[in-house]
């Protein structure tokens, strides 16, 4: 109880609720939908109205800055008096429920997925708005008639949640976040107990890895489908922690990766950590040779399990393996990653030059790709030793490195680094990157809304 006191009678958890208030405040203006006549929603639509441009814009960025200070201010620190983390975490998403998506409109278009299917079509054949139905409108036109690369059991929970909202236009899109709750919750009881396990600080994991404000505005608010991959993926990693035998780390969490994989397929990372951990002792008695040996041929059969298991899902759901036609599809949205940004650049200034970019933009995807895959090799031999560490840092650099960097790809890597020890330089960086993406995604999503500049992952 005396946490729970502790936490009403925190300022600065009120004044992240403010910050996610304003947030959800501003995105209820019409201008933050894709849809000609605003968001289908007359309640929303007079809220709306009491928020026109650019007050919208102006209660989005302060929002987001009251969150992100919100959340400084409560990070563990010695002598602090600790508040109780689901708590917080259920008083600054209480705001964000019944509003439209915030800084995203993938909500819609992941219902427009779901609505396709319900016709008896194939969304990977079908495409975006190719249905008609009641989303198709609120889809951002960057998307329409293209297919998606979510793999199949994500757009069966997209399907399932547009059937129990009854299609409605808008009820339909804030059930996308249902799943997202329902992993957040998942993601807050296994934080702590991972955390345990792998020596650090329960506060401080629940403090990074649950109440960051990317997961708070990007999961929770915008209901993107990371969050249940990311619960599966912590899921099989305390299953091996628990339970460190073969059985589990070759055979039942591989598995459990195999069904995150099926809602996101960056999830298959994690099969190094479930192949690894259970003989973390070995590995740091081993020379490099041996280490690299006992992961590679341990990480090898847990990902022939997960991907097996990723691959039935796939037959079963009879949507097939389509996702693997729209895989190079991210790269349409504008964002920051640095690679796909500076070869759209060089483009830019190609075509200005009369000549057609299309092969050194293929050129160019090939050498992004290449040194995605030297980075993540070169981590893989940095950590492994702590094949935990391997993974997060692994997936921190594919969400860096790859087509698109949205700010709710960071919220799986952020829920893994704040499982596994950090130095301080590290945490320094891991700080900096999560207060200025979240600032940054807030002013950018203000100033670019409408332009195809954040939707699309």
């Amino acid at each position: 109880m005396s946490h729970v006191r502790d936490t009403l009678r925190n300022p600065a958890v009120w004044l992240g609720v403010l910050g996610t208030a304003l947030v959800g405040l501003g995105s209820t203006s019409d201008d933050y939908s894709t849809a000609a006549l605003g968001w289908p929603n007359p309640v929303v639509k007079a809220v709306g109205a009491f928020v026109p441009p650019p007050l919208d814009g102006i209660a989005i960025v302060t929002g987001a800055v009251l969150l992100t200070w919100a959340w400084w201010h409560l990070r563990p620190l010695p002598g602090r008096t600790q508040g109780h983390a689901g708590l917080t975490l259920t008083l600054w998403a209480i705001p964000l429920l019944g509003v439209p998506p915030v800084l995203s409109n993938d909500a819609a278009l992941y219902a427009d997925l779901g609505w396709i299917q319900l016709q008896g079509l194939n969304p990977y054949q079908t495409g975006l708005t190719g249905a008609f139905g009641p989303f198709a409108g609120q889809v951002d036109p960057l998307w329409s008639n293209y297919g998606v690369a979510y793999p199949p059991l994500a757009l069966l929970i997209h399907a399932g949640l547009v059937a129990l909202a009854g299609a409605d236009g808008y009820l339909s899109v804030i059930a996308m976040r249902l799943p997202v709750l329902a992993s957040v919750a998942v993601i807050g009881v296994l934080l702590p107990r991972i955390a345990d396990r792998m020596g650090v600080h329960r506060r401080g994991a629940l403090w990074l890895g649950l109440l960051n404000p990317l997961l708070v505005l990007h999961l929770i608010g915008g209901g993107h489908n990371d969050a249940p991959m990311i619960a599966l993926s912590l899921l099989a990693v305390a299953l091996v922690l628990r339970f460190p035998n073969a059985w589990v780390s070759l055979l039942a969490a591989p598995v459990v990766v195999g069904v995150a994989m099926a809602l996101k397929q960056q999830g298959g990372l994690t099969v190094i950590a479930v192949a690894g951990l259970p003989v973390v002792v070995r590995l740091a008695k081993l020379p490099l040779p041996g280490r690299l040996w006992l992961l590679g041929w341990r990480s090898a059969v847990a990902a022939v399990v997960a991907v097996a298991t990723f691959a039935a899902i796939c037959v079963a759901t009879g949507l097939g393996f389509g996702w693997i036609n729209w895989l190079d599809l991210m790269g349409r949205a504008n964002t920051p990653a640095p690679l796909a940004m500076t070869a759209k650049l060089i483009a830019l200034g190609i075509e200005a030059g009369g000549t057609d970019p299309t092969g050194f933009l293929l050129l160019a995807g090939t050498v992004s790709s290449g040194i995605l895959l030297v980075v993540i090799g070169w981590i893989l031999v940095r950590f492994s030793d702590r094949p935990l560490s391997a993974v997060a840092w692994g997936s921190l650099a594919i969400a860096v490195l790859g087509q698109a960097l949205h700010p709710w790809y960071l919220a799986w890597s952020l829920a893994l680094l704040a499982v596994v020890p950090l130095s301080r330089s590290q945490r320094r960086w891991v700080y900096g990157l999560s207060i200025g993406f979240t600032l940054w995604n807030a002013v950018q999503t203000v100033l670019w809304h409408g332009q195809h500049w954040t939707p699309g992952g």
